[in-house]
């Protein structure tokens, strides 16, 4: 099965950015208490807004209902274990088709979007604060975007009017990666996520439309009155996370598929150790 297959639907784009803040817990049962503390500040902060919290359940009909089974079924190609890749996927889908504001679950409003958010604003991009001394310093540094420090957009927001192109192009990438995914060309854990459905695979699919499309720009999420993790210690809320894992992150075919995982993953193993080796 190739893209050319699946069809992405084309929504039109809408007028403004719906006041409406989407967030994705994988399970709303029960909720950890700084979470629920971090969305009712939310809430509290933006009366004029509407806040929706996505689990499994929410996602896997907001998927079949609106892009249909093979897009859903592409979904579930993504192994359980990289949650952070499936909420990459799931809120592209959601914000193409719906728009508003979108916010990790860790991250919150310190200030209220109507402030930062413009009425004539369709999207809005911003870069880390990553050079050395700043706050996220050597973040969003990949060789895919060669020595340009500030070249990664952040997406643990996206704030979008419905059917933007540049969330179109965004998901076709994406999916065309799970279909093509390889753990050997694509890789694992940390960079293989970003390469796979997260931040990498988010600027290269937007920055060739920039020139052609509405968005504004700002120099990083101070901007918008944004903050990016008020959780002290997430891994209590979010378990392992996928930067150690070593598992695919995509289900792949083919009966070569495992063993040539294998070899991969004993390279990787050996180089990562060499690496990590003190000098003698």
């Amino acid at each position: 099965m190739t893209i050319q297959n699946i069809q992405v639907p084309t929504f039109d784009l809408g007028p403004q950015i719906p006041r409406v803040i989407h967030q994705i817990y994988f399970s709303k049962n029960p909720l950890p208490i700084v979470l629920a503390r971090n969305i009712q500040a939310i809430k509290t902060m933006n009366p004029g807004w509407e806040h929706r919290l996505y689990d499994d359940q929410a996602m896997a009909t907001f998927i079949v209902e609106h892009y249909g089974l093979e897009i859903a079924n592409l979904f579930y190609k993504i192994n359980p274990q990289y949650g952070a890749a499936r909420a990459d996927l799931f809120r592209y889908l959601l914000m193409y088709k719906r728009g508003g504001v979108y916010l990790d679950i860790k991250s919150t409003t310190v200030e209220p979007l109507d402030g930062a958010i413009r009425p004539n604003d369709r999207f809005i991009l911003s870069r880390w604060r990553n050079s050395p001394g700043e706050p996220h310093a050597g973040w969003g540094v990949h060789k895919e975007f060669e020595a340009n420090r500030k070249r990664e957009f952040q997406q643990w927001h996206i704030i979008a009017a419905p059917g933007h192109p540049f969330l179109k192009a965004v998901i076709e990438r994406v999916l065309t990666n799970i279909q093509n995914y390889r753990s050997w060309v694509h890789g694992v854990g940390n960079k293989g996520v970003w390469r796979t459905t997260g931040p990498i695979a988010y600027m290269l699919a937007i920055e060739p439309l920039m020139s052609s499309n509405s968005y504004r720009m700002v120099a990083n999420e101070t901007e918008l009155s944004l903050q990016y993790n008020v959780c002290s210690d997430p891994s209590n809320l979010f378990g392992k996370h996928y930067g150690l894992l070593s598992d695919p992150i995509v289900s792949m075919d083919g009966w070569l598929s495992i063993p040539a995982h294998h070899i991969y993953s004993q390279v990787r193993n050996v180089y990562r150790q060499f690496l990590l080796k003190p000098p003698a």
